[in-house]
C-alpha cells in the first residue's frame, strides 16, 4: 500500500487531464489489494475473449465505447475505416496480446513515432489500457533486443569453406565403409576428420566468442530487469516481458527497458551516449512537442538503452523489443549486407579447384582401373579408383593450418590492443589500399590544452591578464564596457557553456586545499589554475619566495589529482578556467553540440537572487560556445578593448586573419559569445519559437587548444607510404588546422594547401567537407590517386562516398553515424570512445588504445599472414603429389601400395601439423613493408604456386619416395618388373607364394613383412624430405642462406616431427595399426638426396615462385 500512496503523491504532478484516470485507477487497485470488489465497466475488467471476438473496425469501436464509456480518437470515430485502420487500433489497444504483436511490422525509422506530439487528452485515448493496475496475467512475452548470439557464432563456424570441405571428405570416407565394409581404415578417418572438425569450430567459436565479450555490444546497453507498475505496486519483471502499455517507473541508476513516452517527470536525466555519442545527460520533459519536431530531438520519448542519471519518471511503453530505436538500428547493422573478405573469396576459390581437381583425377583414374581390369570388378574400381583417390587428393591437415594461423594472428593482433570480430578479416587490412583516419584519437593523443586566446582582437599566449577575481561583480556581465569584464565574461563563458565534470578530490587533498589560502593577481599563471574546492576567492601569497614556490607547487599538485571527465575539448577549457565559476549559474536551458549546428548553447540565470524582479521577471545569460565561423553568423557585436562594438567588415576581416593564424599553427578553435535578455522565470524556452536572441550575440573572442600529435605517428604514416598505402586524415576541424596538423605529422610537406581541393604538390590535397558532394567521378579518381588526402569538416555519412572507388579501403569510426561507414568498408575499425556501441557493432575490428601504430601493425599483419599462408599451402600441397603416387600406382600398374588411408591421416593431421603451424609464425621477409599492396586480381593460390607444389617440389619428393619404396623390396631380391600388377593377389595375410623372376619365393608371412617395412620407408622419406623443405618455404623472394634461419619454433616442430615419426614407425602397438614395421637404416638416406635437389632447384627458381 506505501506504493499506492506513493503514486497518488505523484498525481499532483500529472496534468488535470490525466490525474482522473490515474486516480481512479489507483482506486481501484486499492479495491483489489483488499479483495473489495472492483468496479464494474474498470478497463482492467474486460472481457478479453469478447474482445478477441471482435471482428472488424466497427465492431471494436462500439464494443469499447460500451465498456470505457469514453469517446475514442478521432482516427477511430470515422465509420468508413479500412482493414489497415482496424489493424492499426487493434495495434496500439491490444499490443500487449499475443495475437497482436508488434514485432512483424516491417517500418521505417522515421514513421515509427507520433507519440511524442500527442497531448495528454490524445495518449489518453490512444493507450485506453494503459494503467497502473495492469494484471500480470495478461503480460506477453517480447523478443527483447539482443547482438550477435552465442548460437549464432557457433553455427557460423560450421560454414567455413575449409570446415565444409573436411567435412565432405569425412562423408567420402564414410561413403566408401558403407560400400564396402572391409575399409575399416576409411571409418577411422572419418572418425578422425569429425573430431578435427569440431575441435576446429570450437577453437574458432572461442577466439570470436573472446572478440565479442571484449569489445560488448548492444546486450550491454539492454537492463535485464526493470520496474513497471502492475497490481498497483511496484513489481521487479524481466526486461522481455514488458508489453506496450506498460507503465515503467525510472530512477537513477536505471536503464530505459523499451521506447517510453514519458508521462509524468521530476527532474530526469538520462545519458544517450549511443544516440549523441556524448556520456554528457540530458534533462527530459512530459510535454508534448511540435509536429515538426522529430523523435529523436524530442525529450519526452526515453529510448531503449538509455541509462537514468539522476532523477525519476513515469513512462508508457510504446516500443518494444526489436521495434524500438535501437533494436531497429541493430536490425540494420545486422542485416546490412557486409562485404566476404578476400581471404574468404580466396577459400571458396582453392575449395573449388581441390574439389574439382580431386574429381577429376577420380574420374580419370576410375576410368583407366576400369579399363584395365576389362570391365570387371566395378564396384572396388570405384571405391579404390575413385572415392580412395579423391580422398588421397585432399589436404586434410590444411583446414587445421590455416584456423591455427587465423587464431595466431588475432591473439598477436589482441596483444596490442586490436581486437578482430572476424578473424580472417587481418588479411584484408593487410591488402588495404587506403587507410581512412580520424584525426582526433588516432593521429592526435586526444590530450587537449587551451593555449592560445584571441580576445578583444590581440592574441594571448597562456593565460590572460586581467584584474583580480575579488574585485569583479559577476553582476556586471551585461554591461561589458571594458575589457577586463569582456575577459570575465569570456572565461565565464568558458565554464558555464561546458559539460565536463570535475570529480571530488580525495579526504587528503581538500585538507591540502583548505590550507593554502592566497591573494594574488590573476596575471600569475599558477594561482589562476588553482581552483578552491570550498569555492573562496580569496588568495593571499606569503611574501617570502621561498614559501610561496612551496605553495604554488602545492597547488599544482592538488590540482592535477581532480579527475575531470567529458568531451577532451571541454575538459581542457575547464582546466583552463575555474569550475567553480559554474555554480554560480543554474542552467535552465540548453542545445547540445552536434555536427549540423556545430556549435552548443546554454542558457543560464544567476543563482543571485537579486536578479529577479517583484515581477517574476528574470535575468538570463546566454552562452555558446563553437566553430568560430558558425559563431560569427550568430553574432551582431564583438567585444573589443574600446567596448562592445557592432560588427563590421574590417571586424570580420581582423577575425579571419586571426582564426587563420592559429589554424595554420595546427590549433584547434573554438568560439565564445553571450548576451543577457529578461524573461518570466517559468517561460519556456526554445529557439524554435523565436523567444531566444540567438542572432544578437556579442562576439568574446576565441580559445586555441594543441592536442598534440601521438609518439612516433610521423614513422607509422613514414611506414605507411613505403609500403605503398594511402593515409588519408578525416576530420571535422577547419582545413587550415587540419592541414596544419597532417603537416605536422608528416601527412603533408612543407608547402601550404589552399581550403577548396587544389592539388599542392606531389599528389597532396585538402579538401573541405562542403564540396564533397559537388565533386565528379573523375575529380574523386583525381583525388584518390594522391598520396595523402586531407578531409576537413567532413561528417562520417561523406566516409561512403571515398568506398565507392576501385579501393580496399579501412575506416576508423567511432559513433552511431560512422556504422554504416564501418559496414560498408572493407574494413571497419571501431575505436574506443563514448558512445560507440553502434560502430562496435558494425566494425569488423575493434582498436581499444587508438593508436595508429597499432592500425600500421595491423597491415603488417595482414600482409605477413598472407604471405605465410602462401608458404603454409606451398609446403603442405608438396605432400600431396607422393601420397597420391602412393596410391596411383597401386591402382594403375598394381604395384604394392605404397601408404595406408591411416600413414596419410597421421602425415596429415599429426606429422606435417606442427610445420606447418610453424610457418604462420615465421617472421616476415625484410621487405614485407617495403612492397605496394597486393594486386586485387593476385590469388592465394597461384598458378606459380601450384605449379612448385604439384609439378617441381611434389614429384621431386614422390620420386625420391617411390626410390626409397623400391630400396627395400631390392634388398630382398625383388625386382620392379616383380612387382608389376601384384597387387590384388600378393602382398595380404592369405596371399599365396611370391616367386620373382629369379626363382626366390615369398610366402604371405614374408610378403606382408617386406610390404610393411617398404611402406615404412616411402613414409620416412616424405616426412624426412618435408622436415628440410620446411627450411625453403621460409623465404619465396630471397635466397635461403641470405633469409636465414629466424623461426626458433620450426626449429622445434622439426624435433616434434621427427620424434611423432619415429614412435608411429617403431613402437609395437602401432606398428601393426598401421601395418608397418622398421626398415633398413639405409632407407634414412633417400631423403638427403631430395633435400639437396630442392634445395638447388629453389635456389635458381625463387623468384619464380612468388
Amino acid at each position: 500500500m506505501n506504493e499506492l500512496v506513493r503514486y497518488r503523491r505523484m498525481t499532483t504532478c500529472v496534468p488535470d487531464c490525466l490525474r482522473d484516470i490515474v486516480e481512479r485507477d489507483i482506486t481501484i487497485a486499492i479495491a483489489i489489494c483488499d479483495d473489495v470488489t472492483c468496479i464494474d465497466n474498470a478497463p482492467c475488467n474486460f472481457d478479453i475473449e469478447e474482445f478477441r471476438r471482435r471482428s472488424n473496425a466497427r465492431e471494436v469501436r462500439e464494443w469499447l465505447r460500451r465498456r470505457f464509456k469514453r469517446r475514442l480518437s478521432s482516427q477511430c470515430a470515422s465509420e468508413d475505416i479500412s482493414d489497415g485502420s482496424h489493424h492499426q487500433l487493434l495495434k496500439v489497444v491490444m499490443l500487449g496480446f499475443n495475437k497482436f504483436s508488434l514485432v512483424s511490422y516491417d517500418i521505417e525509422l522515421d514513421c515509427t513515432f507520433f507519440e511524442h506530439t500527442l497531448t495528454m487528452e490524445q495518449l489518453n485515448d490512444l493507450f485506453p489500457l494503459s494503467r497502473i493496475c495492469l494484471q500480470d496475467a495478461r503480460r506477453t512475452r517480447v523478443c527483447p533486443v539482443t547482438g550477435k548470439d552465442a548460437l549464432k557464432i557457433f553455427l557460423a563456424q560450421f560454414l567455413n569453406t575449409f570446415r565444409i570441405f573436411l567435412l565432405l571428405v569425412a562423408l567420402m570416407c564414410f561413403a566408401i565403409f558403407l560400400i564396402d565394409t572391409e575399409h575399416l581404415l576409411e571409418l577411422y578417418l572419418m572418425l578422425i576428420l569429425l573430431g578435427v572438425f569440431l575441435a576446429l569450430s570450437l577453437i574458432s567459436y572461442w577466439q570470436e566468442r573472446s572478440a565479442y565479450t571484449q569489445v560488448r555490444g548492444f546486450k550491454s546497453m539492454v537492463p535485464t530487469f526493470c520496474v513497471v507498475v502492475r497490481s498497483g505496486r511496484h513489481s521487479r519483471v524481466n526486461a522481455s516481458e514488458i508489453v506496450v502499455g506498460d507503465v515503467v517507473y525510472l530512477s537513477s541508476g536505471s536503464r530505459v527497458p523499451a521506447d517510453l513516452r514519458l508521462i509524468y517527470t521530476d527532474g530526469l536525466f538520462l545519458e544517450t551516449s549511443w544516440i549523441s555519442g556524448e556520456m554528457d545527460p540530458l534533462e527530459f520533459y512530459d510535454e508534448s512537442v511540435g509536429k515538426g519536431v522529430s523523435a529523436l530531438a524530442s525529450q519526452n520519448i526515453a529510448f531503449n538503452g538509455c541509462q537514468c542519471v539522476r532523477g525519476e519518471a513515469l513512462g508508457i511503453v510504446i516500443k518494444t523489443g526489436n521495434d524500438t530505436v535501437i533494436g531497429k538500428l541493430m536490425e540494420m547493422t545486422s542485416k546490412e549486407g557486409g562485404q566476404p573478405t578476400r581471404l574468404e573469396r580466396e577459400h571458396k576459390r582453392f575449395v573449388t579447384f581441390i574439389t574439382v581437381l580431386a574429381l577429376v583425377v577420380g574420374a580419370i583414374t576410375f576410368l583407366i582401373g576400369v579399363i584395365v581390369n576389362n570391365f570387371q570388378r566395378i564396384t572396388a574400381t570405384f571405391v579404390n579408383g575413385f572415392l580412395v583417390i579423391s580422398v588421397a587428393n585432399v589436404p586434410q591437415g590444411l583446414p587445421i593450418t590455416l584456423g591455427a594461423a587465423l587464431i595466431i594472428v588475432a591473439r598477436r593482433l589482441a596483444k596490442k590492443g586490436l581486437y578482430m570480430k572476424r578473424l580472417d578479416v587481418a588479411e584484408t587490412l593487410g591488402t588495404a589500399t587506403v587507410v581512412m583516419c580520424d584525426k582526433r584519437g588516432v593521429f592526435t593523443s586526444n590530450d587537449i590544452a587551451v593555449t592560445d586566446i584571441w580576445h578583444g582582437r590581440e592574441f594571448f599566449k597562456g593565460r590572460i591578464p586581467i584584474i583580480n577575481r575579488r574585485r569583479y561583480s559577476w553582476d556586471k556581465l551585461s554591461s561589458l564596457h571594458n575589457s577586463d569584464e569582456h575577459a570575465c565574461a569570456l572565461l565565464t563563458a568558458m565554464s558555464v557553456c561546458n559539460k565536463a565534470q570535475v570529480e571530488p578530490i580525495g579526504s587528503g587533498n581538500v585538507a591540502k586545499w583548505k590550507q593554502i589560502t592566497f591573494d594574488v593577481d590573476l596575471s600569475n599563471m599558477n594561482a589562476w589554475t588553482s581552483a578552491l574546492e570550498n569555492g573562496s576567492t580569496q588568495l593571499d601569497l606569503e611574501q617570502n619566495a621561498t614559501q610561496r614556490a612551496v605553495q604554488l607547487n602545492s597547488i599544482r599538485a592538488a590540482f592535477q589529482h581532480k579527475n575531470i571527465t567529458g568531451n577532451p575539448t571541454e575538459v581542457a577549457l575547464l582546466k583552463y578556467v575555474e569550475e567553480s565559476i559554474r555554480k554560480k549559474f543554474e542552467i535552465v536551458f540548453e542545445i547540445p553540440f552536434d555536427a549540423t549546428r556545430r556549435f552548443h548553447v546554454v542558457v543560464a540565470k544567476s543563482s543571485n537572487e537579486s536578479e529577479t524582479s517583484e515581477e517574476g521577471v528574470v535575468k538570463f545569460y546566454m552562452f555558446a560556445k563553437g566553430a568560430p565561423e558558425e559563431i560569427l553568423m550568430h553574432c551582431s557585436r564583438m567585444a573589443t578593448s574600446e567596448g562592445d562594438a557592432p560588427m563590421s567588415e574590417g571586424l570580420v576581416n581582423e577575425f579571419t586573419e586571426a582564426y587563420m593564424k592559429l589554424g595554420t599553427e595546427g590549433r584547434t578553435c573554438m568560439a565564445f559569445a553571450m548576451t543577457t535578455f529578461e524573461a518570466f522565470d517559468d517561460m519556456r524556452l526554445e529557439i524554435a519559437s523565436g523567444n531566444l536572441p540567438e542572432y544578437e550575440m556579442c562576439f568574446l573572442g576565441m580559445a586555441a587548444m594543441y592536442d598534440p600529435p601521438r609518439d612516433n605517428v610521423s614513422q607509422s604514416i613514414a611506414k605507411m607510404r613505403e609500403a605503398g598505402v594511402k593515409c588519408f586524415m578525416v576530420t571535422g576541424d577547419h582545413p587550415s588546422t587540419a592541414a596544419a596538423v597532417a603537416k605536422y605529422v608528416g601527412l603533408l610537406d612543407d608547402r601550404q594547401k589552399d581550403d577548396n581541393c587544389k592539388k599542392i604538390d606531389e599528389g597532396l590535397s585538402v579538401i573541405h567537407g562542403e564540396v564533397l558532394d559537388m565533386l565528379t567521378s573523375e575529380q574523386w579518381d583525381e583525388i584518390l590517386s594522391q598520396k595523402s588526402v586531407v578531409f576537413a569538416r567532413t561528417t562520417p555519412a561523406q566516409k561512403l562516398e571515398c568506398q565507392k572507388r576501385k579501393e580496399v579501403v579501412a575506416v576508423t569510426g567511432d559513433g552511431v553515424f560512422d556504422a554504416p561507414a564501418l559496414k560498408k568498408a572493407d574494413v571497419g575499425v571501431a575505436l574506443e570512445a563514448v558512445g560507440s556501441v553502434f560502430a562496435k557493432e558494425a566494425a569488423d575490428m575493434v582498436l581499444i588504445d587508438n593508436d595508429v601504430r597499432n592500425i600500421v601493425k595491423g597491415i603488417e599483419e595482414g600482409r605477413l599472414l598472407y604471405a605465410n599462408l602462401k608458404k603454409t599451402i606451398a609446403y603442405t600441397m608438396t605432400h600431396l603429389m607422393p601420397e597420391l603416387y602412393a596410391v596411383l600406382f597401386t591402382f594403375i600398374v598394381g604395384f604394392p601400395l605404397g601408404l595406408s588411408s591411416l600413414q596419410i591421416v597421421t602425415i596429415d593431421l599429426i606429422t606435417e601439423l606442427p610445420p606447418s603451424i610453424a610457418l604462420t609464425l615465421e617472421p616476415g621477409e625484410r621487405d614485407i613493408m617495403c612492397r605496394p599492396p597486393r594486386k586485387t586480381t593476385s590469388r592465394l593460390v597461384s598458378r606459380a604456386l601450384l605449379a612448385y607444389s604439384y609439378l617441381f617440389a611434389g614429384n621431386i619428393i614422390a620420386v625420391g619416395c617411390m626410390v626409397a619404396y623400391l630400396s627395400v623390396f631390392w634388398h630382398y631380391g625383388i625386382a620392379t618388373k616383380d612387382l608389376l600388377f601384384t597387387s590384388n593377389d600378393y602382398w595380404t595375410t592369405n596371399s599365396r607364394n611370391f616367386t620373382t623372376h629369379t626363382g626366390l619365393v615369398f610366402t604371405a608371412s614374408m610378403q606382408m613383412h617386406i610390404h610393411a617395412q617398404a611402406m615404412a620407408a616411402w613414409q620416412i622419406t616424405l616426412v624426412m624430405a618435408q622436415a628440410f623443405h620446411l627450411w625453403m618455404c621460409t623465404t619465396r623472394r630471397i635466397s635461403l642462406f641470405q633469409h636465414g634461419f629466424r623461426n626458433i619454433v620450426a626449429a622445434f616442430a622439426i624435433l616434434l616431427e621427427i620424434l611423432a615419426l619415429n614412435f608411429f614407425i617403431y613402437t609395437p602397438g602401432l606398428q601393426a595399426w598401421l601395418g608397418v614395421e622398421h626398415p633398413p637404416a639405409f632407407v634414412w638416406l633417400f631423403c638427403f638426396g631430395v633435400a639437396a635437389v630442392l634445395l638447388v632447384f629453389n635456389e635458381v627458381s625463387v623468384e619464380g615462385i612468388s
